[in-house]
This record gives C-alpha cells, sequence and structure tokens, in this order.
C-alpha cells in the first residue's frame, strides 16, 4: 500500500508543481489588484502609502497580463501573420511598449493619485509650489486701528481646557467630546478674553460697553446697548460637519459656542430665540446641535438645508424647532468681478442687527497628504475673512479670485474685503474671535500640535494631549487676523514631520497676507481696486502690522504704548498642565 501512495505522488508530482507555478503569478496579481482596489477607492491619498506603491506595479502587470491572455484567444493568429510580414514594425512596437510598462509601474501611482483628486504625500515625487511665503518687515502698521482700546488683540490659553489624547483614527474618541474638551475652562477663558478687550471687572459690563461702542461708531446711536427684539447672529466655521459628523478633523467646537451663548443669554441678556448660531454652507453636527440645546432649548441653529434624519431633534420639543435652512436673498455686492450666487445672503442673517464673527485658527491650504486628504486649497488662511465664504450661497464663485494659482496672484481683488464691509454681513461685526483649542493647518484637516512658544506642544508621537488650547478676541477685523498669521507662520518653523515623508508640519501658502493690506488700505490697496460698498468708498476694516520676532510677540502698540499706531498685543496664560 505504502508503494502504491508514493508511486502515485510521483505521478502527480510534476503536475502539482506545474499547476501550482502556473497559478502563483495568478493569485498574487489578483491579490494585489484587490487589495489596491479596497485600499485606494475609499481613500485615494493611500495611493501614494509604500504598500500601495509596492502593490501597483504587480496589479498593473496582472491586468495586462490577463487582458493580453484574453485578447490572444481572438487576435493571435491574425497577429502571426502580420509579424511575419512586418518584424521590424512589430520589434519596434514592442520596444516602445515595454518603455511605456516600465513608465507604468513607476509613475502610474502618481498619475493615480492625482487622477483622483488627492495630492502626492512624498517630496521624491513631488516638490510643495508656492507655500514659501514669509512675513515682511516687523512693525511697520497700516491702516487704521479699530476698537475701544485701538488695535487691541487679547489671546488666553489654558492647557488644561484640551485633554484629547489624539487618537484621530477613533471615531468614537473625538476631540470634541465634553470628556475631551472641558468647558469650565473654556468658559473661563472666555470671560478673562472679554474683560481684558474692555478693561471691565464683569462680564456683564463688558457686553454693555460691546454694544455701546458699536451703536455709537456703526449706527450712530449714542450710548445704546443691546434691545430687545435685535438679532445677534454668531457665524461658525463648520467646513468639515456634516449631518452625522463623527470624525476628528477640525471644526467649531460644541463647549466655545456653548460658552459664548451662556455669555449671551446670562450676561448680555439676549433672549434665547434672538440668537442664531449658523453656517449657511453646512449642515450643523449633532453634537454641537444638543450641547446649545439642552441648555437653551430656544436659541436657532441656521444651516445650508432642511434638517436630516440623522441630525437630532431638540429635546425641549421633541421636533427640528430651532433648525432652520437658509433663505437666501440678494445682499451683497463686490467690487470687482463677475458673481450671480455669491450674491446670496441667508435672510435670516441679512434681517439681524449685530453679528459676532467667531472663526478659527487654521490655514486654509497644504500641499501634502499623510493624514488628511482631499485638494490643497486655495487660499492661505482661514479666519475672519474666509469665514464668511460660509455666509454666501455661490462659495465656489470665489475660488478663483483666492487662488494663489489662478487670480489671487500678488496685489489682486480680494472678494474677502467686500464681504467684511458689506453692512449686511460683516459691518453687523460686533466682535471677531478665533478658536484656538484645536488648530489646524488645512481647510480639511486634523488638530495639530504648535511645538513652538508660547505653546510649546509635544509633536511627536502624534497622539498626545498637548494642543495649543487658546482663545483670541478683537474688535478689529484687520489685527486679529494679522495676529493669527503671525502664530501660524511662526509654528512653520522646526516642524517637520520624519515619521512619513520629511515634509514640514505646517507650510503657509504665498500671497498670505495680500488680502489683509486690501482690508487695511481699502481705499488706497495694493490692487488698485477702488472697493466701494453702498455707493461710498469703503475705509479701512483694521490695522495691519507683523511682530518683532516670535519669542516677544510685540507689535508697535507694544514698544510704544504712547505714540505706536498699530497692533497691542495681549497675551494671558491661564494655567499648566
Amino acid at each position: 500500500m505504502k508503494s502504491v501512495i508514493i508511486k502515485f505522488i510521483n505521478k502527480i508530482s510534476p503536475f502539482v508543481l506545474k499547476l501550482w507555478s502556473k497559478s502563483i503569478a495568478f493569485i498574487i496579481g489578483l491579490g494585489a489588484l484587490i487589495w489596491f482596489l479596497i485600499r485606494v477607492i475609499p481613500k485615494p491619498s493611500r495611493a501614494s502609502y509604500p504598500c500601495q506603491q509596492a502593490a501597483f506595479p504587480i496589479a498593473s502587470a496582472f491586468v495586462i497580463w490577463l487582458s493580453a491572455t484574453l485578447s490572444s484567444m481572438f487576435v493571435f493568429k491574425k497577429i502571426a501573420k502580420v509579424f511575419a510580414k512586418h518584424r521590424l514594425v512589430v520589434s519596434i512596437c514592442s520596444v516602445a511598449s515595454m518603455v511605456a510598462l516600465i513608465g507604468w509601474f513607476t509613475v502610474m501611482p502618481l498619475g493615480i493619485v492625482k487622477s483622483f483628486g488627492a495630492n502626492v504625500t512624498d517630496t521624491v515625487y513631488v516638490k510643495a509650489v508656492g507655500f514659501d511665503w514669509k512675513p515682511g518687515p516687523s512693525n511697520q502698521p497700516i491702516g487704521v486701528a479699530a476698537g475701544i482700546y485701538p488695535g487691541r488683540v487679547v489671546m488666553v490659553r489654558d492647557p488644561r481646557a484640551t485633554k484629547w489624547a489624539g487618537n484621530w483614527k477613533k471615531d468614537e474618541d473625538q476631540w470634541w467630546l465634553d470628556k475631551n474638551t472641558d468647558i469650565s475652562k473654556v468658559s473661563e477663558m472666555l470671560s478673562v478674553t472679554l474683560q481684558k478687550l474692555t478693561e471691565t471687572k464683569k462680564d456683564k459690563d463688558a457686553w454693555d460697553k460691546i454694544f455701546k461702542y458699536y451703536n455709537k461708531n456703526t449706527r450712530g446711536i449714542e450710548n445704546q446697548g443691546y434691545k430687545q427684539g435685535e438679532v445677534v447672529a454668531v457665524k461658525i466655521n463648520l467646513n468639515n460637519s456634516g449631518a452625522s459628523k463623527v470624525d476628528n478633523q477640525t471644526d467649531a467646537s460644541p463647549q466655545t459656542v456653548l460658552a459664548l451663548v451662556r455669555q449671551l443669554v446670562n450676561q448680555a441678556g439676549i433672549p434665547q430665540k434672538d440668537i442664531i448660531v449658523y453656517d449657511a454652507r453646512r449642515q450643523i453636527y449633532p453634537y454641537m446641535l444638543l450641547s446649545v440645546w439642552k441648555e437653551f432649548k430656544d436659541v436657532r441653529f441656521l444651516q445650508w438645508g432642511d434638517p436630516k434624519k440623522e441630525q437630532p431633534v431638540n429635546p425641549g420639543y421633541g421636533d427640528y424647532t430651532g433648525l432652520e435652512a437658509a433663505d437666501w436673498v440678494e445682499g451683497i455686492t463686490y467690487s470687482a468681478g463677475s458673481f450671480k450666487d455669491a450674491k446670496l445672503i441667508p435672510r435670516q442673517i441679512k434681517e439681524a442687527t449685530y453679528m459676532i464673527n467667531f472663526a478659527l485658527l487654521k490655514l486654509h491650504s497644504y500641499p501634502y497628504n499623510y493624514m488628511e486628504d482631499g485638494d490643497e486649497g486655495q487660499t492661505a488662511v482661514t479666519m475672519s475673512g474666509k469665514n464668511h465664504a460660509g455666509s454666501i450661497k455661490g462659495t465656489p464663485e470665489l475660488h478663483d479670485y483666492l487662488d494663489t494659482k489662478k487670480m489671487g496672484t500678488k496685489n489682486a481683488f480680494s472678494p474677502l474685503v467686500d464681504l467684511a464691509s458689506s453692512p449686511n454681513l460683516g459691518g453687523k461685526t460686533i466682535l471677531y474671535l478665533l478658536d484656538g483649542l484645536y488648530c489646524g493647518r488645512k481647510w480639511r484637516t486634523y488638530p495639530l500640535h504648535f511645538p513652538n512658544p508660547p505653546f510649546n506642544n509635544k509633536v511627536v508621537p502624534y497622539e498626545n494631549p498637548e494642543w495649543p488650547a487658546c482663545l483670541l478676541a478683537s474688535f478689529d477685523c484687520v489685527a486679529i487676523q494679522s495676529v493669527g498669521l503671525d502664530i501660524m507662520y511662526a509654528q512653520s518653523k522646526n516642524n517637520t514631520e520624519p515619521t512619513y515623508h520629511n515634509v514640514p508640519r505646517i507650510l503657509v501658502r504665498d500671497n498670505a497676507d495680500d488680502f489683509l493690506r486690501e482690508m487695511a488700505t481699502p481705499e488706497n490697496a495694493p490692487s488698485g481696486v477702488k472697493y466701494m460698498q453702498g455707493g461710498k468708498p469703503v475705509k479701512s476694516l483694521g490695522v495691519f502690522e507683523h511682530w518683532n520676532n516670535d519669542k516677544d510677540m510685540k507689535y508697535s502698540r507694544n514698544l510704544d504704548p504712547k505714540k505706536g499706531k498699530g497692533i497691542e498685543f495681549i497675551f494671558i496664560p491661564l494655567g499648566k498642565k
């Protein structure tokens, strides 16, 4: 019996080996193709991962072999006849095909990434073009400083407010949960900021001073604070929000918004129904809605469309009371360019009396995708100015004007000036805030650690609980963004990510401060555009300058309180982690 088995094995072994040798290439090729497709289709940026760049040539070869095998079943005989008659031509074509295949194997992973609209993550393939902005001379202010204390920008930081462990891949441990962001610390930061901005000792007095200052200087009404029935709109940034948001990409935090609503209701005396929190280009994510509605059921939220089934009902009513869709009406005029839907704003915002511009401390563009995906963005920063891209219907119409590789060239017209000065939009602003709890480097971004002073966050590993944890406030639209830009540029230095592709973690796109110069001097703008609103020239929207250095962070009013004409920057650290 044993001898029979041995003879059988010896007989079939050559067959098995031959079958295996023919099958192994098929199995490997098919496996590589399946692996590449299931990994790259959900997230195109993965095409640049080393494992996918290794799998792609094998998968490509498999597809070519399979196509050739199937095709040969029909055309082999004809090719043989052609080859017999035209051997030279066929030989040349064969060499050309081999060169093309080599090029396919080595270059196509890059092409796949680009074809999906994702950026390449390896400096071997691409060099960041247009991301080498450098600030100009220090302490040379232009424009006219605005505010109760002209040009004042206050930044308060408390690292105890942010406790997220940095688990960016875990959708069950988001930075925006209450367990990760301390609402009591955030509330304290906002209170200290408001009091220092207005030089008051009580939050109630701070708000009274804010409304009276605005009514006197913008509406021409002496000694009038907030009056019952006047609506306050709060523009927040929800660029990565959705009806069922679960990811860890940056948006306005529920804790900062709740802290502000508490201030408006409890300190400023504004009825809940007269507060509108909005981003008209996005849906409000569920945790944001519930965080506010659980305490203030009559606060209104305004979003892109009607409520979605994924969004929670208002717990105070059991329905979608307080969640409104934008009712688009014409409300914006532009000083240059041709626009259609970009002229439209929500009727609810046009009818509001006041606005608080609550933006993010955030850049807008970054050329690499080793964490995030999506295009690199259009312009340098997403702060107070670009925050109003979420106030108009036709935001895409502005993109070419902002894109530095298109119409947003050096000293070009900026539609952000018109948004900031429109009497129906930016002209209603009583306060500018920047949420810097978890900052970002791109329009679609995960929170970013700030390794340089005054933050000194640990950056490696990414999964650690040190964050910028700051809040900025000002009455000056230009000054607060000037400070924000200086902060972001300072954090781009000595900040290289070696683990993935040895690229800078933060890059500032070219022409970063051009729009601020336009805002500071709209009557004599570098672009030559004559900015007009309501038939009148737009006056300076604030003061622009760069600080003296990243360590001292001093502007002209810091250096010379009596004669300085620019920014006064006040930094208040509240606690150590």
